[in-house]
């Protein structure tokens, strides 16, 4: 007889075995199965820039868009200025295009107060609530509002005497102007290579300024008279004063926007700026022609007032998208076009050291720009 015990336990052991290895396998199986469900719960790297490609393409098309809007604004208000008080000496008022410039400002600040969410000390509540608030704490912004008018009778000033290319190459100086009040006022440091980029940045705008100046003749007298000589110099000394003006206002604007003890918006900061321009503006252009504030406007005037008012909405906006080098470039930018237009179509003055001076400038403030090593 023949024992089947053995072969019994064997083959037991060995279904055992086999099942053993077949829940193995199963197991094993049902793994992937489960991560592979589990995987489109967890975002990969891959995933995510894919998911956020779309996000940051439309954020560098408004940068793009912001950059080419601040080219041609700064170009375009310098030289319609030009053409309008330099070419055709139109009479308008100064105040008035200010004025104007003004009250387009104050609107779109008041819209974007109410339809944007940024975070702010201003109360909830109707939008009226909120102008009146605005304005009753806005006293700090009375000051700026003084310097941008003394700031903008000096542009127009200086743009009366000399051509639209000088007066935008020497504004390329408020680079300068700002990295002083910088350190007198903020108290920065700033590195050696700094410093280097403004003093060739200086060498760089005494070349434009020397090139551009009213030639003599033999005879040691301009060749239109010692008038068109000091009408330079005078709309010279308005630009520089300009420029001194804009980088003091520069440093007091961010520091009343980088206050620690109140947070306003870029936005609430403009609606006050431009509320007490407005005040200042009124008067000055009633006392100027109190029969007929706008005397002598022409479709010049009207263009320039639009153009700086676009100009005021592309600082708000340079400032909450921009970065240093989006406005260099744009700063750059600007200043090349106006010299070639203003050459072009203005009789601009153009020669070799002023080529080369407005390289030296853009090259400057790339480099006071530029991150790297001091």
């Amino acid at each position: 007889m023949k024992d089947t015990r053995g072969t019994y336990s064997s083959v037991t052991i060995k279904e055992e075995e086999d099942g053993q290895a077949e829940v193995e396998s199963l197991t094993t199986t049902a793994t992937p199965l489960v991560a592979n469900k589990e995987a489109p719960r967890e975002a990969s790297p891959s995933s995510t820039a894919c998911c956020c490609q779309p996000k940051w393409s439309s954020i560098c098309s408004l940068r793009t868009l912001v950059l080419g809007a601040v080219v041609l604004q700064n170009t375009a208000y310098a030289l319609v200025r030009r053409y309008s008080r330099g070419s055709l000496r139109e009479k308008y008022s100064s105040s008035s295009v200010l004025l104007v410039m003004e009250i387009a400002k104050f609107l779109l600040s008041a819209v974007q107060i109410v339809v944007s969410d940024e975070q702010s000390d201003v109360p909830s509540g109707t939008a009226f609530s909120k102008y009146i608030f605005l304005i009753r704490h806005g006293l700090v912004m009375a000051v700026p509002a003084i310097i941008y008018l003394v700031m903008n009778f000096l542009g127009f000033i200086a743009l009366t005497h000399i051509d639209a290319a000088t007066f935008s190459i020497i504004a390329q100086m408020k680079v300068f102007s700002t990295a002083i009040f910088s350190v007198i006022v903020l108290g920065r440091r700033l590195a050696p290579r700094k410093w280097r980029a403004l003093a060739t940045l200086t060498l760089g705008v005494m070349l434009i300024s020397h090139e551009a100046m009213p030639r003599t003749s033999s005879g040691g007298s301009t060749l239109i008279g010692d008038k068109a000589f000091v009408e330079y110099f005078f709309g010279l000394a308005a630009c520089f004063g300009d420029v001194m003006l804009s980088g003091f206002v520069s440093i007091y604007f961010e520091k009343v926007l980088k206050s620690k003890t109140e947070t306003y918006s870029v936005w609430d900061r403009n609606f006050q700026l431009a509320f007490w321009s407005i005040l200042i503006y009124v008067p000055i252009m009633m006392y100027e022609h109190p029969k007929n504030p706008f005397y002598g406007w022409t479709p010049m005037a009207a263009v320039c007032a639009a153009v700086g008012g676009i100009g005021g909405v592309l600082v708000a906006l340079s400032i909450k998208l921009a970065d240093s080098i989006m406005k260099t470039i744009a700063t750059t930018g600007a200043i090349v076009l106006t010299t070639a237009l203003n050459a072009g179509f203005l009789d601009g003055p153009m020669s070799l050291t002023i080529i080369s001076g407005g390289l030296v400038v853009l090259i400057s403030v790339c480099n006071y720009n530029d991150q790297g090593d001091p």
